[in-house]
């Protein structure tokens, strides 16, 4: 027993070493790409990008299901938007908590003809509206197939170039757009695809701000650690996957791709959970193995706020589907993994995630599976076991730390003492939230193996009476 767990906790150590080292490099990578763009978004003039009139039209698709209790904000947000050309095509995937008529009566709705170019199958469209409240708003009511299907047939009535894919219970800053596409502007051969940074909040619409204009951190321990996953995720992790040349998930609830890839790849797939990571998996494989010269970016400028998980249970539902979907993308495109016709995507990306998502799961289990060996045949000094602990937490606090500086670099938009409880709160993340993901992992794990396909959705958190 000794024997097995000295080689258990070293196959762990050289795990973690190899895990945070990957991370550390990314980190490198993160910040230069964060000091280079929050440099260019300085210098950019977004006032003329919105006034000029050769700035490329963007399609907005919103996919709707259930959203009763926030599509007015949600519609509000997106009819706020910065930019001089553009449309939102909503697709009303067979809501039956009222969206529709919510929409219905406060966008004055009436029939109109549009056409169809049905470029991908979807389930029947039963209406098609517009707004005359605003002429640009067009409501495709569609029997429900799930957001995938609902954003293809939104897919089909969008008419110009671009297209931002975004979600029907997220709240949108107005420069989201005009942040994104400005890079666009400056390279629309080659750029297929753009993300942006989402913020986390418990109630979205209901954004507090002091007197300078910065958001205010909210005083909910779930939330906080919600607040600083996303931004490692978002500033960390992805800026230097752009950086890099592989950047593998445009976050559904903001990302911005070209409509000819779109179409040429037969739109979203509805075989898999989750749309998003599948579609930028699928977009890499298609023009890496076809040659073609292309970028996939993400920006560190906040695009979007989303609503998180108030409860732990929540949480865990919506992160095991997390882990799971991704497993599925992998597992279907296993054949990038060192091929050298992928590139950076085969011998960096792919490698990247099979460390830190697919390995993470198991060797999480073999390290509180020979935890509570070590216990119980008295192996472990309990001294080395809190120093080795305590070197995890400050590691993983390290890289928090790192992703609010990025953070304030870049955006400025939370108050400086809201930053530093997030930053006193990273050496607990280990021992107060990481447990909680290890077991949502862990389940992602076990239902990825039994093929499960499941979306497990979260219930809306509890709203404030509105006044």
């Amino acid at each position: 027993m000794r024997e097995f767990l000295f080689v258990a906790t070293g196959v762990c150590l050289a795990y973690f070493v190899a895990a945070f080292g990957a991370y550390a490099l990314l980190l490198v990578f993160a910040a230069l790409d964060n000091a280079i763009s929050s440099r260019d978004a300085r210098a950019d003039d977004l006032r003329a990008l919105e006034e000029s009139r050769f700035t490329i039209p963007v399609s907005v698709l919103v996919p709707v299901y259930n959203e009763a209790a926030v599509i007015r904000h949600v519609v509000a947000a997106l009819r706020d938007l910065r930019y001089p050309e553009l449309e939102l095509v909503m697709a009303v995937d067979g809501s039956t908590d009222g969206t529709l008529e919510i929409l219905r009566a406060d966008l004055q709705l009436e029939p109109v003809a549009r056409f169809e170019r049905h470029i991908v199958d979807t389930k029947p469209v039963r209406e098609v509206l517009r707004s005359r409240v605003d002429p640009r708003i067009l409501v495709v009511a569609k029997e429900n197939g799930g957001k995938a299907d609902a954003l293809n047939c939104a897919l089909n009535y969008a008419r110009y170039r671009y297209v931002c894919c975004v979600d029907g219970d997220t709240i949108y800053l107005p420069e989201a757009l005009l942040n994104t596409m400005r890079l666009v502007v400056r390279d629309p051969k080659s750029i297929v695809g753009i993300t942006g940074h989402i913020a986390v909040a418990m109630q979205p619409e209901r954004l507090t701000v002091d007197a300078d204009g910065r958001a205010m951190v909210e005083n909910k321990l779930i939330a906080n650690f919600q607040h600083i996953e996303y931004l490692r995720a978002f500033l960390n992790a992805r800026l230097a996957w752009s950086r890099l040349g592989f950047m593998l998930c445009a976050s559904g609830a903001f990302a911005i791709w070209r409509r000819d890839l779109l179409e040429e790849l037969g739109g979203f797939s509805t075989e898999y959970t989750c749309e998003d990571i599948e579609f930028t998996f699928r977009a890499h494989e298609h023009l890496r193995r076809t040659g073609v010269d292309y970028r996939i970016l993400s920006t560190p400028q906040i695009a979007a706020r989303t609503e998180g998980p108030g409860t732990i249970r929540a949480l865990v539902r919506q992160r095991e589907r997390w882990q799971r979907v991704t497993l599925e993308v992998i597992w279907s495109y296993r054949r990038m993994l060192l091929r050298r016709r992928y590139g950076v995507v085969g011998f960096v990306g792919m490698p990247f995630f099979l460390l830190t998502e697919v390995l993470a799961p198991p060797m999480e289990l073999v390290s509180i599976v020979t935890l509570v060996l070590g216990i119980a045949y008295r192996v472990f000094d309990v001294r080395v076991y809190a120093v080795f602990l305590a070197s995890v937490a400050m590691a993983n606090a390290i890289m928090t730390s790192a992703a609010i500086l990025l953070e304030d670099i870049s955006t400025r938009a939370f108050r400086l003492d809201h930053l530093a409880r997030l930053v006193v709160l990273g050496p607990l993340e280990v021992l107060v939230y990481r447990p909680v993901l290890v077991w949502a992992r862990l389940k992602g794990f076990w239902r990825f193996l039994r093929k499960e396909r499941s979306w497990e959705t979260f219930d809306r958190n509890p709203r404030l009476a509105s006044r």
